[in-house]
C-alpha cells in the first residue's frame, strides 16, 4: 500500500490502543465492527484461481478399461480421502495424496484424481481449487505450493448470508477467520514490496501492532531455542479461559493450512530494516488469496480507515486478472 496509507493504517492501530477492533469476516462476510468503528465488509471477489489440468489421454483410456468396481472403489476412496483433509483445511498435494489412498501404481491416477474432483463437486459442492496464476509465476512463492490444491465451498454468496451461517457456528471458527483477514491487512498495509509484486512484514513488526489490538497478544514473538517456541504446538490455539488467539500456535497453523508464507529473514530478501537471529518474515499465502482475496482486503483496510480503497493497488489487482484471463482465453485455444 502506498505510503500514505500504510501511515495512517499504523496510526489508527497504534493510538487507539484502547479500541477494541472485532474482525470475523472472510471474503464471504459482510459484517464488521469496533466500539467506535462502524463499517460493512463489501463483497468482493477472491482472486481467481486455477482449476485441474486435464488428464493424459491416455490415463482416460486406462480409466476407461478398469473394472467397474475396482474403478468405482478407487474414486471412492481418493474422494473420501480428499473430503476428510480438505475439511480440515490441509492443502491437498495431489502426488502424494494418490499415493496415500493407494493409486500411484496405477496407471490412471491422473483420471481417477480429475473424478474424484468431479464427484467431491457435484455431490458436496467442493471444488479443488489451485493457486492463483499471478502468485505461481512469483520467484518468492516456494515451489511446493504450485502443485497443491485447496478444498472450497463453491455455492453461490452474494450477500454473505450462506458464510456466515456456516463460520457463526463455532466462535473459535470466525475469531480464527477475523485474524487471517487482520494479518493480511497488516502485511498489505505494512509489508516490505518485492520487485514480484508481494509484500512481506518482519514477524516482529507483525506481533507489536496485533499487541496494540489486543494487549492480550505477546508484544513480540517467541526467541529461538525458548521454551515458548518449542511448546507453541502442543498448545490450544486459544488462550486459557479465553477467546484470545494464542498467535504463536495459530501462525503455525495458519501457515500450515497456506494462509500465509513464511521465510527465515535475511539481509538479503529484508533489506528496509535491520534484522537479528531467528527473525521471520510473512507474506499472503495461496490459501488466503482464494478465500479471500487482495481486492476485498484492500476494501477492509479502506473502511477501518474511513477512507476510499487506494486505487493503485486495485489497478494492480485488475491488471493481474486481466492478464490471466488473457492467459485463459489461450490455453481454452490451444484445448
Amino acid at each position: 500500500m502506498p505510503r500514505r496509507s500504510s501511515k495512517r493504517s499504523l496510526e489508527v492501530i497504534d493510538n487507539d490502543d484502547e479500541e477494541e477492533y472485532e474482525t470475523t469476516s472472510t471474503n464471504n462476510h459482510k459484517r464488521g465492527g469496533g466500539s467506535n468503528h462502524n463499517f460493512t465488509l463489501s463483497q468482493q471477489v477472491p482472486e481467481a484461481s486455477q482449476g485441474i489440468p486435464n488428464e493424459k489421454p491416455s490415463e482416460r483410456n486406462n480409466l476407461e478399461k478398469m473394472d467397474k468396481v475396482a474403478r468405482a472403489k478407487a474414486v471412492t476412496d481418493l474422494s473420501r480421502l480428499i473430503l476428510f483433509k480438505g475439511l480440515e483445511k490441509e492443502p491437498i498435494d495431489r502426488l502424494k495424496i494418490i499415493k496415500e489412498a493407494g493409486l500411484n501404481s496405477m496407471r490412471a491416477s491422473g483420471a481417477i484424481f480429475s473424478e474424484a474432483s468431479e464427484r467431491l463437486r457435484n455431490i458436496f459442492g467442493m471444488e479443488l481449487r489451485r493457486i492463483p496464476k499471478y502468485m505461481e509465476e512469483r520467484k518468492s512463492t516456494p515451489a511446493k505450493c504450485k502443485d497443491r490444491y485447496y478444498l472450497q465451498n463453491i455455492a453461490s454468496d452474494y450477500d454473505g448470508s450462506h458464510s456466515r451461517e456456516i463460520h457463526s457456528i463455532h466462535q473459535g471458527s470466525k475469531i480464527e477467520n477475523g485474524l487471517v483477514l487482520l494479518v493480511n491487512a497488516l502485511i498489505f498495509c505494512k509489508g516490505e514490496s518485492r520487485s514480484d509484486g508481494s509484500r512481506w512484514i518482519l514477524g516482529r513488526d507483525l506481533y507489536r501492532l496485533l499487541h496494540s489490538v489486543d494487549d492480550a497478544v505477546p508484544g513480540e514473538p517467541p526467541a529461538q531455542g525458548s521454551s515458548r517456541a518449542k511448546s507453541h504446538s502442543k498448545c490450544s490455539r486459544f488462550q486459557q479461559n479465553s477467546l484470545t488467539p494464542n498467535l504463536d500456535a495459530l501462525m503455525e497453523q495458519f501457515i500450515a493450512w497456506d494462509y500465509f508464507i513464511k521465510e527465515r529473514a535475511t539481509e538479503d530478501n529484508f533489506a528496509s530494516q535491520s534484522v537479528e537471529d531467528g527473525d521471520f518474515i510473512y507474506t499472503m499465502g495461496p490459501r488466503s488469496a482464494i478465500e479471500i482475496g487482495r481486492k476485498q482486503i484492500i476494501y477492509f483496510c479502506a473502511e477501518i480507515l474511513d477512507e476510499e480503497p487506494d486505487p493503485t493497488m486495485l489497478k494492480e489487482v485488475e491488471e493481474d486478472t486481466m492478464e490471466e484471463e488473457a492467459l485463459d482465453e489461450v490455453f481454452m485455444e490451444e484445448a
